[in-house]
């Protein structure tokens, strides 16, 4: 694990380490909260206010650069990219 890493690449391995425990490449933003929100936090060495909100800013930019895209209006996302994922 890596410190003080940047948000977009903690929560890009979050995606994946969530895809990858569950076997699939569907994931929602409440599953990611809750199981990597508190380990983002720790990789980034964040010590924001709002780290939901930081969140969900950077599911948007990775949505934007097409590494992620919704699913439904549902807080659903799917990750584009799983074969870097060994399933």
């Amino acid at each position: 694990m890596r410190s003080n890493q940047p948000w977009q690449d903690s929560v890009r391995d979050a995606i994946h380490r969530l895809c990858f425990r569950n076997q699939s490449e569907i994931f929602t933003l409440k599953e990611l909260r809750e199981t990597e929100l508190y380990r983002i936090l720790h990789e980034t060495r964040t010590h924001s206010k709002t780290p939901r909100k930081s969140l969900e800013i950077t599911l948007q930019q990775l949505r934007d650069i097409e590494e992620i895209e919704f699913v439904d209006n549902n807080g659903s996302y799917r990750l584009k990219i799983t074969e870097k994922l060994g399933w």
